[in-house]
C-alpha cells in the first residue's frame, strides 16, 4: 500500500510538471532551436542539460522546504504560490499566442552564438559545440524562479507525504521527466512536417494550454472559499 500510494503521488506530480513543459517557453524554445539550426547531437545535449539542472534545482527545493519544516502557515502559502505560479505562467502563454510565435525556426532568427563568429574563424569542434550547449541549457533550467517556485510548493500542494522525504529521488525522477520530454522534442523537431506544423499550432497550443493552467490556478484559491 505504501508503495501504490508513493506511485500515486508521484504520477500527479509527474502529470503536473509534464503540463508546465508542454507550454512553449525559454526551455522549450532552446532544444528547439539547437534541433533546427544545429545538429541532434546538440539539441541532445541541450536536453541533457535542461534536465540535469531542472534536478538539483527539484532536488534543492524540496530539501530547502523539509529543513523549514510543515505547519499551517506554509502550508496557506504553498497553495498561494502554487496557484499564482500556474496562473502567471498561463498569463505568460496567452500573452505570446496573442504576440505570435516565441519560438523561431527560421535560419535567419538563429540566435545561436555562431552567427556572430568572424567568417574567418576556425569553426568550433563539435564538442566544445556540446559542452556549450550543456551548460547554457543548465544554467538556464537553474536559474528559473517559477520552476523553483514549482518544485517548492507542488510538495504541500499536491500532498507528496511519501515523496517530501525523498528529495534525492524526487530528483531524479525530475531529471528522467525533463530529459524524456525534451529529449522527444529534440528528435521531433528534426523533420521538416513537424516544424511546419508547429507553426500552425503554437499559437492555439500557447492559447489553450495557458487557459487551462490559469483554470487550474484559480481553482485551487476557489476550491477553499467554496467548500
Amino acid at each position: 500500500m505504501q508503495n501504490l500510494g508513493f506511485f500515486r503521488e508521484l504520477g500527479s506530480f509527474a502529470s503536473a510538471y509534464l503540463i508546465i513543459m508542454a507550454v512553449p517557453g525559454p526551455n522549450f524554445a532552446m532544444v528547439v532551436q539547437s534541433s533546427v539550426h544545429g545538429s541532434l547531437r546538440g539539441a541532445l545535449s541541450t536536453a541533457a542539460g535542461l534536465a540535469t539542472g531542472a534536478s538539483l534545482l527539484a532536488g534543492l527545493a524540496f530539501a530547502g522546504l523539509l529543513s523549514v519544516g510543515r505547519n499551517d502557515a506554509w502550508q496557506g502559502l504553498a497553495h498561494a504560490a502554487f496557484a499564482l505560479t500556474l496562473v502567471m505562467i498561463g498569463i505568460r502563454a496567452l500573452r505570446r499566442s496573442m504576440r505570435g510565435s516565441a519560438t523561431p525556426l527560421s535560419p535567419k532568427e538563429n540566435l545561436s552564438s555562431e552567427a556572430n563568429l568572424p567568417s574567418k574563424a576556425s569553426p568550433p569542434s563539435k564538442s566544445s559545440h556540446t559542452s556549450r550547449n550543456f551548460l547554457t541549457a543548465f544554467v538556464t533550467a537553474v536559474a528559473n524562479p517559477l520552476t523553483a517556485v514549482f518544485f517548492a510548493t507542488s510538495m504541500l500542494e499536491l500532498g507528496l507525504t511519501d515523496l517530501q522525504t525523498r528529495p534525492a529521488l524526487m530528483a531524479m525522477s525530475v531529471f528522467v521527466i525533463a530529459l524524456s520530454w525534451f529529449g522527444f522534442v529534440s528528435l521531433m523537431f528534426c523533420f521538416a512536417p513537424v516544424q511546419k506544423a508547429f507553426r500552425l499550432l503554437q499559437r492555439p497550443l500557447d492559447a489553450g494550454l495557458g487557459a487551462y493552467l490559469i483554470f487550474v490556478g484559480i481553482s485551487h484559491v476557489a476550491a477553499p472559499l467554496i467548500g
